[in-house]
């Protein structure tokens, strides 16, 4: 009986503990992901789910051989997280990477060598079949994974705030050159501004009595969110869901404005997925998007179509696939989104066929000189051995590291020319942290999390060459912070980061292969966006903060208080001052400047910088008070530091918080008149003196 008892006790215990043993070996499966071709001048690695051992990363277990299995010579590393292999120094060709089960750290009857083909490339080929198609999102379903992009804000030379012939606003570009569009445009006394799915045309040449010239009604389901201007012809870039196509489409509508109340739609251009940014540059609009197939329906259907759509009215009326020939796989990725970039040449009034070339690696981050298109990923750290559920709020909750993969393209014209690919360390803010300078590419980025107190972040520069060779760089920069604000002007480079105080970086960089930074100066609050004034002067606005002190936590921790301009004296690079500074509003105030440099306006004649505004004050306690919303204008002198001319503000009528129709989007001017441009209203005011002339209410 006492037998039997714990015979039973013990065949429990074994059930209990079977489970857990049968899971331990099925969790030893060997999963690995890696790209299947590189370029020559590229590394190209391979990250398994097990880690290795660094004693057996020898010929005997870890090797490469041709696709025919000869062994072939080759520079083998095992990187510290002790899961990824890196392969060096081969030339063009197909091969294999061995690992052998002895290698891997963790045992079990599911270990087994591994076998992983690639190619090493020298130049970028077009997919050459549906079948190969097919193979790279099939191999893409075998190691899926889920990441959340951080967003790269929609941002070098310096480009300087030059007036048209007509003495009239222009777009406040990055680059001298290079188009990139906003939501309100001038030409010839007339002001374009778009509204959801119309674009309302103003004739402003008589200050005092506004006129609505026309309305363009675009489709119904086409949302404008760019609008651009190339001689006589205005581009309306919007995305909209297309239901005859089954998919939503990025959308350039054209339209011949040589008579403005009368505009002649000359064509529509459209590709599939979603919109990244627009450039225009010698006489050519590029179209910069992605676009994510639905590559998990090959699990039902070997027959799905996985190439983007594309539409150019001067070609047909039907929407078409994207032809092979026009598709690339963009060495070192395992990334199921496209980058598209369609050209489209607008000279002779845009009428011949539209360019579009489909790229297999998503991007998020952009930048482009006259004669380059520079597009950049994040790439995460691996986790290929965790649940695509767990990745997602592991994301969520504790963001994971990355690094920055960019894709270089020379552009003439409707040609596009890929150059190659490379990786930096950190990510990168925006495109004003990126600059082409005489040829070379400059970037600035940001390596780990503030917030990770087990690990340091790192704010570092990288400058490299045409062919994206590394020339020389600035590292660990400001430990414990990231980049906030940055911009380069010409030799000079200037970098704000923040996690206490705000120290802004002044960095030599004329010698692109010994960069070095000159001169610091830490303030409190901080700069969102960098705005040359002259050679020696920079603009910063951005907030003002304040240290608090928590009880709970006995710690000190840092807030935002109200918005803050500075004028930056850097005449003296090794130490920079902050010359005049105006404190804007109270807690909670804003300007979409912050974020969007496109809603910064200048007037050169007057040293006229402005931007809207919408004023909050503190109230009780975390409170804040709604004041009124508008737009301030400041002369800003590097003799008298910064004045304010016009504070353009409509006070709070008892409303607790601002009104989006009337929330002013944007401030131009069109010889001696200034406008502010709302969703509803469109308001004129002498630029002298700022007294009102008119209001044109836009329904």
């Amino acid at each position: 009986m006492m037998k039997s008892k714990w015979f039973a006790i013990m065949l429990i215990i074994v059930l209990a503990i079977v489970p857990g043993i049968f899971t331990l070996i099925v969790n030893t499966d060997v999963t690995a992901k890696a790209a299947s071709a590189s370029m020559a001048t590229q590394n190209w690695q391979a990250s398994f789910s097990v880690a290795l051992k660094k004693n057996k990363i020898t010929e005997e277990y870890v090797y490469i051989t041709t696709e025919k299995g000869s062994k072939v010579p080759a520079t083998i590393e095992l990187l510290e997280d002790q899961k990824t292999i890196v392969v060096k120094k081969l030339a063009p060709g197909n091969y294999q990477l061995h690992v052998k089960k002895e290698a891997f750290a963790q045992g079990g009857l599911n270990v087994a060598s591994q076998t992983i083909p690639f190619t090493i490339i020298e130049t970028l080929t077009a997919v050459k079949s549906e079948k190969e198609l097919q193979q790279y999102f099939k191999k893409l379903l075998t190691t899926q994974r889920v990441e959340i992009r951080e967003e790269e804000s929609l941002q070098s030379t310096a480009s300087e705030d030059k007036a048209t012939a007509n003495n009239e606003s222009t777009t406040n570009n990055q680059v001298e050159g290079v188009e990139e569009g906003d939501i309100v445009v001038v030409k010839d006394g007339f002001i374009y501004t778009a509204k959801d799915q119309s674009i309302t045309v103003v004739n402003a040449k008589d200050p005092k009595n506004l006129k609505m010239a026309t309305s363009i009604k675009l489709k119904h389901s086409q949302y404008i969110s760019k609008l651009a201007l190339y001689d006589n012809l205005l581009i309306a870039i919007g995305d909209q869901y297309i239901e005859k196509a089954g998919t939503a489409m990025v959308t350039a509508s054209i339209y011949d404005i040589s008579n403005p109340s009368n505009p002649k739609h000359v064509r529509d251009v459209g590709q599939e997925g979603f919109l990244q940014d627009i450039r225009i540059t010698n006489d050519t609009l590029y179209l910069i998007g992605n676009m994510y197939p639905n590559y998990w329906m090959l699990q039902e259907d070997n027959k799905t179509d996985l190439k983007p759509k594309i539409f150019d009215s001067m070609a047909g009326t039907e929407y078409q696939s994207l032809p092979l020939e026009k598709i690339s796989i963009l060495p070192n990725t395992m990334d199921g989104t496209y980058s598209l970039i369609t050209a489209v040449d607008l000279k002779n009034g845009a009428k011949t066929t539209a360019n579009t070339k489909g790229y297999l690696g998503g991007s998020s981050g952009l930048y482009m000189s006259e004669k380059a298109l520079y597009l950049t990923t994040p790439m995460y750290e691996s986790s290929i051995d965790v649940s695509s559920e767990k990745r997602v709020m592991d994301m969520i909750w504790l963001p994971r590291s990355a690094d920055t993969q960019i894709f270089k393209w020379n552009v003439d014209g409707t040609t596009l020319n890929f150059v190659g690919s490379t990786e930096v360390k950190g990510t990168v803010l925006n495109q004003y942290s990126m600059d082409e300078y005489k040829g070379n590419f400059r970037i600035f980025t940001t390596e780990g999390n503030t917030w990770n107190e087990k690990s340091t972040s790192y704010n570092h520069l990288f400058i490299l060459d045409e062919h994206l060779k590394p020339l020389g760089a600035v590292k660990d920069m400001a430990p414990g912070e990231k980049i906030y604000s940055a911009r380069f002007m010409g030799e000079k480079a200037y970098v704000v980061t923040f996690k206490q105080v705000d120290p802004l970086f002044v960095i030599d960089v004329a010698n692109p292969k010994k960069p070095a930074v000159l001169g610091e100066l830490k303030i409190p609050g901080f700069s969102n966006y960098l705005h040359p004034l002259d050679d020696t002067h920079l603009i910063g606005i951005g907030y003002d903060t304040e240290q608090r002190y928590d009880s709970y936590t006995k710690r000190n921790f840092t807030v935002t208080t109200n918005m803050k301009m500075s004028l930056f004296d850097v005449s003296d690079f090794r130490n920079p001052k902050e010359q005049s500074t105006v404190k804007i509003g109270g807690k909670g105030s804003s300007s979409e400047v912050q974020y969007n440099p496109k809603a910064l306006f200048r007037n050169k004649e007057y040293n006229y910088f402005g931007f809207p505004v919408v004023l909050y004050e503190a109230g009780k306690g975390d409170e804040v008070v709604y004041q009124g919303q508008g737009a301030q204008i400041y002369e800003i002198t590097a003799e008298k530091g910064i004045v304010l001319k016009g504070n353009i503000i409509n006070r709070n009528n008892n409303e607790s918080y601002e009104n989006g129709e009337q929330v002013v989007q944007r401030v131009v001017y069109i010889d001696d008149t200034l406008y502010t441009i709302a969703r509803n209203e469109i308001k004129s005011y002498q630029l002298n003196d700022f007294k009102p002339l008119d209001t044109l209410t836009i329904k």
